[in-house]
Formats: structure tokens, C-alpha cells, sequence
């Protein structure tokens, strides 16, 4: 089920991009169409190619979004790859104060601020 969602979003990357590319390249045909010297029509390609490259490169780090996103999803729901859950129970909780005597016996205290989940 991931890989087709990876698929898919890979797809619909793909896309955006291409639309991207053909708009560049149509910016890049209407400026150098109005160009009056020869430096601008060349100056007009270069701009074309620059944009060309930035959707590419976009479309790339998608695509490495996407398949980090996937990677995460797998060792998430895997437990780290070992085929079941790797849960630490017990690291992190702080062992309670001991109780006080005294004048300040029933007295309330708050819990430790320490990270660490209480169940």
C-alpha cells in the first residue's frame, strides 16, 4: 500500500514538473520572440534553461521526499525493521520522592519535571 502511494505522489511530482518545464520553455519562446538583439534572445535561452533545471531539481527532491517519507512510515509501523515493537518500558520514568516525615508530612508535591512518559 505505501509503494503505491509513493507511486502516486511520485506521479503527481512528475507532473507539476513537467507543467513547470512547459511553462519555462513557453516564457523562454515569447521573451526571445520580442528579443531585439541577438544577446537577448541568448540571455532568454539561459533564462529558459535555468528554469528548466530549478523544476527538474524540484522534482527530485520530491521524489527523495517521498521516498524518506516512506522509509519513516515502514520503521515506524515496523518497530525499527525487527518485525515487532521495540518499546523501552521503563527508561525515562523517575522513581517517586520518598514519602516525608514530619512538618511537611501530606504536604503536596508536584512530579519531576524529567522527560520520560507516565502510564
Amino acid at each position: 500500500m505505501q509503494a503505491a502511494k509513493e507511486k502516486v505522489k511520485d506521479g503527481v511530482s512528475a507532473v507539476k514538473a513537467k507543467t513547470k518545464i512547459t511553462q519555462a520553455k513557453a516564457s523562454e519562446k515569447a521573451e526571445a520572440a520580442t528579443a531585439r538583439s541577438h544577446a537577448e534572445r541568448e540571455l532568454a535561452h539561459e533564462r529558459g534553461k535555468a528554469k528548466v533545471a530549478a523544476a527538474k531539481m524540484e522534482l527530485h527532491q520530491d521524489k527523495a521526499l517521498h521516498r524518506e517519507e516512506a522509509m519513516e512510515h515502514r520503521i515506524h509501523k515496523h518497530g525499527g525493521g525487527h518485525g515487532r515493537h521495540q518499546h523501552k518500558h521503563g527508561v525515562g520514568i523517575v522513581a517517586a520522592p520518598p514519602p516525608a516525615t514530619g512538618a511537611g508530612a501530606g504536604a503536596y508535591h508536584p512530579p519531576p519535571a524529567a522527560g520520560g512518559h507516565y502510564y
